[in-house]
């Protein structure tokens, strides 16, 4: 019975490990974006509806035609 009590208490250091590593990740995540400046913002919004070229909109236009 001893022996049950101890293991059962070690695989709890698993849980707490994962809780505090997902916990940083978020925390860490959430202090980034609330500290993001308004510029940077702007940018990162806009990001995938800005264009390179006039070729990545014919490329893009020729793949959807599926044949």
């Amino acid at each position: 019975m001893f022996r049950r009590i101890l293991i059962e208490d070690w695989t709890t250091i698993f849980t707490i490990v994962a809780f505090v590593t997902v916990a940083s990740i978020y925390l860490t995540m959430l202090y980034r974006t609330l500290r993001l400046k308004r510029n940077e913002m702007d940018h990162l919004s806009n990001l995938p509806f800005t264009e390179d070229s006039a070729a990545s909109i014919d490329s893009r236009s020729s793949a959807k035609r599926h044949e």
